[in-house]
This record gives structure tokens, sequence and C-alpha cells, in this order.
């Protein structure tokens, strides 16, 4: 394999130096066998008349193998200048496959029509588009020098135009244009390290290595492949990845590529597919590329770092490194702050912030009075209440005055793991009294007892000294809800550990603040007070007043409510009144009111001008004094009110228990109060303000006072045969005189208006008489027919009744029969309800006279004797019979 040249000349050139720098760069460059070279160098980029936009320069790889560049740079130089700074691109790792090229996109010019194929690589030197150096280097530290360049980092050097100062053989390549590039010759194949004949110039024609590849000499299958990332540390039987790397090669045969099998690793060509110990991967040959993907699956705690085998295609073989161990690790632990430490006790905290390989089955905190004791030796506290990662334990029957030492643990599958080790040292035994609010007593009336309020008090660490709650003026203590309760409390008790309620009275005797605080001492504690709030008061009565009623021009009627008698029993109460408003209390006219129910009381003000507006306020004495309400008012009235009423129509007879109407009538006020109107009652008539509304035996309504005017609904219902003529009552508003309005009516209980029709079919012994209903009365017709008589004038019900059945559109009619021939009989209709039975006028028919003849019968002759003879005949006739 020939290695690349790293030599390069000044002007006046030496071929025994090159030789010189060729035989360093063997020794000691770290390319000695790399072939990649600089195969076209473009500086026209963007300038007038250039057709490309950029500037850019062009690798190839004229040998026989994949060649992989890490940590190189293109560095670039103007043709003359011996002291500046080489501008540098870096280039990335990368492998270049024989034939492969490479493009290296370079800074921009302001013209140009055409980007660049999709460049493998962008910098940003601005190449001269005639004249300059360009050098592939196996380092990315820019050049601070000129010729010669150091041999050893030299991979390449191409100088073009004739002014350059420095190049490789006997002259620099061919000068540049806006419109030209240096093509290394045989599609960048050629090599005779001299720039004047390995190059030549064209019309730009820039190559990145999506190109077909176009190898040097006789192909040579080529199989190369990518970094694996290294899987790092994986618990036992689990599954780590996918990592993958890909396989690129060139030149193949249609040989399968294998991937061989490495314990502890599988691989699949997807993402998400099967994976195999092994791959046998089929492919045409020629160009190929594949992404392996691989999963690491440790079982043991070992390390699994290795080599994948990669063979096949024709190329040689290759491995391709993977690093992983299996591992089973412990959870990750820290010990957390000791907190609420007692005498006897302290919550220790832990945090689990990684569980390791397994899920984690304990954990707590392990604690000992020895510094430094070591792991699982300690008394262990186990934990429940992991909350995300931290969790606590709580320590107890500890030492008082004692410093533990201690540390959280977890334990997984893989075993136990503890946290650094902390300490903390329990409080002393400190005799102490606590004790809880007392329930203040707020305002209480002097020389009254209040129901008892408690307290607790709390002691530890107590000495047998007793207790001593109080003194506190106004107040009593017991141990008892029921007492006896005394104005101090000696209380005897063990020691150590204490608790007590405290019943607490309060008796003010006088009216001032009693807010102090009860001392509470002994047991060798410090002592503590217990705030006491409590005020002694004699408090007045406390009042309302409503709004006056029946105000009239000289009085009105003032209600009041006691809504709090105050410490002491009512002795006085009443309206207090003035024409001026905010009178001082106790400065207007007083009018006591004894009518007191429940709390609620009124006064009669009489005396009153007309048309003035009066403030009042109701007010009520005790032992403690004299309490008022707020002030109201209300104005006389200015001139009498009054109420009329128009005429109500009769209501006539109506049937009992039927309502007739509504009929209605209107009432009308004037100058009246806001007092409601009264209307009714009265019996048998019910009152509404709508004609289809309820009516009720009385109504009472609201109004506004002045001019008023409102129809009132009137219905009848007796409930009796009898009148129910009256007056209805119609009061209020202040009106002095209530109005009537007349009513009439009366219940009835009616019976049927019966008519006696005519007579027919009448024969010596029988008729039909006719009858007809022409209203069946207050109630129901039960029963109907024709009463008949042979005496004028007979009394109703006292002759012969016939009854029928066959009503008709209230029309009837009776069949008698058995009558006596030529005789005059008297009858009337009659018709019973649940009032009785009515009857119609009388009236007369009379029964025909009965008569007969017959025709002749024809003689019969001499006939023999004992002989019949055929038959004659006669003909019989009668009327009325």
């Amino acid at each position: 394999m020939r290695k690349k040249h790293g030599a390069y000349f000044f002007k006046q050139n030496n071929s025994f130096m090159k030789k010189i720098f060729t035989l360093l760069l063997v020794l000691t460059s770290l390319y000695s066998q790399s072939q990649v070279v600089i195969s076209q160098v473009y500086g026209g980029g963007g300038n007038s008349g250039a057709t490309y936009i950029n500037d850019f320069i062009e690798l190839f790889n004229r040998g026989s193998v994949a060649v992989t560049l890490t940590g190189c740079s293109i560095q670039y130089n103007s043709a003359t200048s011996t002291k500046t700074t080489w501008q540098i691109t870096n280039i990335p790792t990368v492998t270049i496959q024989p034939g492969q090229y490479y493009l290296i996109q370079e800074a921009a010019g302001t013209g140009g029509t055409t980007a660049l194929p999709t460049p493998d690589l962008i910098g940003t030197i601005g190449l001269s588009g005639t004249t300059g150096k360009v050098a592939l280097v196996n380092n990315q530290t820019a050049y601070a020098i000129q010729c010669p360049l150091p041999s050893a980092s030299v991979l390449d050097f191409v100088s073009y135009g004739p002014t350059a100062n420095c190049f490789e053989g006997t002259a620099p390549a061919p000068l540049l244009s806006n419109t030209l590039a240096n093509f290394r010759a045989s599609n960048g194949c050629t090599d005779a390290n001299n720039n004047a004949t390995d190059f030549a110039t064209a019309a730009p024609a820039p190559r990145n290595s999506l190109v077909t590849p176009a190898p040097c000499g006789a192909p040579t299958p080529s199989l190369s492949a990518t970094a694996l990332a290294a899987f790092g540390n994986v618990c036992t039987n689990t599954t780590a990845g996918p990592n993958s790397f890909t396989l690129t090669g060139s030149l193949l045969s249609t040989a399968n590529i294998s991937i061989g099998a490495l314990a502890g690793f599988t691989y699949s060509t997807t993402s998400g597919g099967t994976y195999t110990s092994t791959l046998s991967l089929t492919q045409p040959g020629g160009t190929y590329s594949q992404i392996i993907y691989v999963k690491f699956t440790p079982t043991a705690v070992i390390s699994y770092s290795g080599n994948i085998p990669v063979s096949g295609g024709g190329a040689p073989s290759f491995n391709v490194a993977v690093t992983g161990a299996g591992v089973n690790t412990l959870p990750t632990v820290t010990s957390g702050t000791a907190s609420a430490i007692t005498t006897n006790s302290a919550t220790v905290a832990g945090n689990i912030s990684a569980a390791g390989c397994s899920a984690v089955s304990a954990y707590g905190i392990e604690y000992s009075t020895t510094a430094g004791f070591v792991n699982g030796t300690g008394t262990p506290v186990s934990s429940t209440n992991l909350v995300g990662t931290a969790f606590s334990s709580n320590l107890t029957g500890l030492s008082a005055a004692t410093v533990y030492y201690y540390h959280a643990y977890a334990t997984n599958g893989g075993g136990t793991a503890y946290g650094a080790e902390l300490s903390f040292t329990t409080s002393a035994a400190i005799p102490t009294l606590t004790a809880g609010a007392l329930g203040a007593f707020g305002n209480v009336c002097i020389n009254t007892t209040t129901a008892a309020n408690s307290f607790t008090i709390t002691g530890t660490n107590l000495t047998t000294a007793n207790i001593v709650v109080g003194p506190l003026v106004g107040y009593s203590f017991s141990t008892l809800l029921a007492g006896p309760y005394t104005a101090s409390l000696n209380l005897t008790q063990t020691g150590g550990v204490y608790s007590q309620v405290i019943y607490v009275k309060f008796t003010p005797t006088a009216v001032q603040s009693y807010n102090g605080n009860i001392p509470v001492t002994g047991g060798g504690a410090t002592a503590i007070t217990v705030a006491a709030i409590g005020s002694g008061v004699n408090t007045v009565p406390t009042l309302t007043a409503g709004a006056a009623t029946g105000i009239t021009t000289t009085g009105a009627t003032v209600p009041g409510t006691i809504t709090g008698t105050g410490c002491t029993a009512v002795t006085a109460y009443g309206i207090e009144y003035s024409t001026t408003p905010g009178f001082a209390n106790g400065s207007g006219t007083a009018v006591p009111s004894t009518n007191l129910v429940g709390s609620n009381f009124t006064s009669a003000l009489s005396g009153l001008t007309q048309n003035t507006v009066y403030y009042y306020h109701a007010y009520a004495t005790n032992a403690g004094g004299t309490g008022y309400s707020t002030e109201l008012s209300f104005t006389t009235l200015a001139t009498t009110p009054t109420i009329n009423a128009t005429a109500l129509a009769t209501f006539g007879n109506v049937c009992l228990n039927t309502t007739a109407g509504p009929n209605s009538f209107t009432i009308n006020g004037s100058a009246l109060s806001a007092a409601n109107i009264i209307v009714g009652p009265l019996a048998g008539y019910t009152f509404s303000t709508t004609a289809g509304g309820t009516y009720t035996a009385s109504l009472s309504l609201v109004q506004p006072g002045g001019t008023y005017s409102q129809v009132i609904y009137v219905k009848f219902t007796p409930t009796a045969v009898q009148t129910y003529n009256g007056n209805i009552s119609v009061s209020g508003g202040g009106a002095p005189v209530a109005t009537n309005v007349a009513v009439s009516g009366a219940g009835v209980n009616s019976i049927a208006t019966v008519t006696t029709g005519t007579a027919s079919a009448i024969t010596a012994i029988s008729a039909t008489l006719a009858g007809s209903i022409s209203a069946t009365g207050c109630s129901a017709i039960s029963g109907y027919g024709v009463e008949y008589s042979t005496i004028n004038g007979f009394a109703n019900g006292t002759g012969t009744t016939v009854a029928s059945t066959n009503l008709a559109g209230g029309n009837f009619s009776s069949n008698v029969t058995g009558l006596t021939a030529a005789t005059v009989y008297y009858y009337h209709a009659y018709a019973t309800n649940g009032g009785g039975t009515a009857y119609g006028a009388q009236q007369t028919f009379t029964t025909a006279t009965p008569s007969m003849s017959a025709g002749a019968l024809t003689a019969f002759g001499n006939i023999c004797i004992n002989t019949t003879t055929a038959a004659n005949s006669f003909t019989i006739t009668g009327t009325n019979l």
C-alpha cells in the first residue's frame, strides 16, 4: 500500500531534502497508511462570472482500503504569506471508502447562482480565486508558521498559482480563475508528488460522498463499521439497548455478511425486530450499508466487554468493539436528619435515591450508642412510609441525654446498602408544665356565676411537689365539674407525667374587666399562666321599635319588642315620642304600656296633632337603667280617613250546598292610613280580590294609605233553608266608621216543576195519562208518575198513584188500567226530589160506554135428522167493551 507523501518544497527545489522529508513522514506520521489526497480545489465561488456560490476543497481515497480520519483538518494560507496564522476547517471522525470523494464547502461570495451538491462538511475559509496554499493536516491546531511545514503533520499539500512560495514537486499547480478549478489527474488517482504535473484546470465539478466511488487500480472489497456505543453497567437479567453500529461495504461479493456471537449480546436489523445471537445478512454485492441493532442482557455479575466478529462479502474480517458489564447494584441510600427529639424518642429521616437492580424489600434506620458501629450491628427500626424517595423511622425507648449514632438502610435482591453515619442527642429530663387555653367568659351580669369553662394541665418529668392553681380575683376552681369550687387549688401528684382538667367559674361583683392570668406552679417546673377573659356588667334592656299602625289624625298604635331584658328584671316599658327628630332619650313624652306578651308590647298614642311628623322609640327599664331602641317616625293624617263601597247585586234563592256568584262591589277610600282594610266576615259568603281567585271567609287587604280602590268578588253558599240577608263589614285604613255593604240571598231546597198532560187511548177500563217535568228543582228526581181519583179536586197525595219510568226529554206517561166504564176520572202528574213532591194542575177524562150488535144468520132449512149441515155464520160487533 503506497503512503501519501507529506513532504513539500520551496521554489529552489532540492530532491535530496524531499527524500529526507519523505523518510521522516514514513517514520513519524500517524496516518502512514493513509491514501487520502486533495483531489480538487476551487476558490472563485461567489465571484463575478462564477456559477457556484461557495469555494470548496475535495478529498479522495485513492487507496484500496477504507481510511478513517480522526482529529484531522484542512488548513489554508495565501500564496505569498510568510507569517500569518493559517485558516482552519476541522474534520470530524469520518471513514472514506476506496474511490470515495469527500466534499468540504467553504466560504460563500456575493455572486454565483448554484449551490454546491450536499457538502459532507461545511467550513468558513475564503480561498483565493487565483493563487493560494491548501494542506491536509493530521491535527486540528492551526499553523502559525510558513514554509517549510512540519513533515510529520502534513498528509497532502497543494499550492496553486505561479506566485505560491512553496509547493510539492517542481512547481505549483496552475493558476485558477472564477470559472476554473484545479483537478488531480485520473479522477484523483494520480499522485507523483508534483503539484505542477498532478493537477490541471477545468470547470469546477464538485463531488461528494454520494457520488459513485471510482477506486484506483484493481477493485478490492472493503467492509467497515462505525463505533458501537458502550452499554456500561446493566442490571443482571435485564436488557439494555438497542445501541447500534452501521456496516458499510464497497466492491463486495454477494457472499452473506455474518455477525458472530458474543455472550450477552443479541442482534437485529431493525430496532423493534427479533434479536438473535448471530446474523447472516443476505446482500447483492457492490455497495452495501446496514444498521445493526444490538441489545445487552447480562445474566451474571461479570464484564461482557469483547469484540463482535464481522465477516463476509469477500472483504477482510474485522471486529466491532463492545463494552458492558452485568451488575446487581444495591440501593443508593442517604441518612437524613433527626427531628422531634425528646428524652426517649426521635424521628429519623432517610432517602432512597435509587432502588438498584431489584425492588427494595425493606428499609429503615439502624442506630447504636457506639460511634462508627459496623453496618448491621445496631438496632434496626424498619419503616413503611416511603413517599417518593423519602421515608422516616420513629425511634422510641431511648435514654435521656444520650448520644445516638444512626444510618439509613435499604435492602434489595443484591443485599443491604447503608447511608453515612449521623448522630443526635436525646433531651435531658427537664420538668415542664403546659396548659391548654381557657374559653373566654365574655360579659357576665354582676353577682351571677357562670357555667364552668375548663383547661387541662399537662406535666412531664415532674417532681412530686404539689401543683398550685390560682388565685385570680373573680374566678374559682375545681377538679370536678360539679365542684366544690374554691379560690385556688393545691393538687398532690406523684411526679413524672401528670394531666388534670381544671374547671373554672366566673363570678363578677363589680362592673369592670376581670381579664388576667391564672398562675399554675409546682412540680419543679417553671411557672406558667393561663389567660382568663371576662367582664362584670349590669346591662340595661335592649329593644326594637316597630312600625306605627292605626294612624289617624290624632292617634296611632306603636309596637315595641324587648329583645333582651339585661341583667335584671324589666320594671317598666313603653313608647316615648316627640315632634323633634333625634330627641334625647328620656326627653320626650313617655306612654307606658302594660300589655307585654312574650317580648312584644304596644302603646296607644293619643291627643296628637293632625298632619304632623312624630318621632318615637321604645324603652324598657330594669335595675341597671333604661334602654332605648333606635328612633322611628310616622305622620298623622291630614284629614279623616273615609271608606265607602258600591252596591252588591242580590243573590236571590240558591239551592243548599251550592255556590252562586261571584257578584262584586268596589271599595273606595280616601285619606287612608296604611292600616289593612278588613272585609267580612258574614255567614254564607266568601270573598276574593279576583274573580277566579281563592275565596276566604274574610280579607285583610294590604294598602299604602291615601286613595285606595279595590273590586271585591263575593260568592254565596247557603247550607240551610233560610234567609242570608245581612251587611258585609268593610273597615280599617284608619277610617273611624266601618262601611256596611248590604247583601241578600236565601238558601232553598226547591221541588220539581210539573205539568199534567192530556189523556189518550181511553177505553171503558183504561187510559194513557201524560205529564212533563220542566225543572228538577234543587235535587235529582227520585220518582214521577200520575195520581188519579173519581173525586173532583181530590187532595194531593190522596188519589191512586201510577208510577212511570219512561221519562224522555222531560216528558213521561202512565198507563192507567182497571177503570170503570162510563165514569169521570180526575188526575194530575207528580214528581219527587229531595225537597218533596210537586203536582201538576188537575185534568179529567171519562171512560167509554160499552155496546154490542150482530149480523143476520142464514137459514138452514129442512135437514135430515142425525145429520150435520155445513156451517153458516154471523158477525158480532162491540165498542168500548
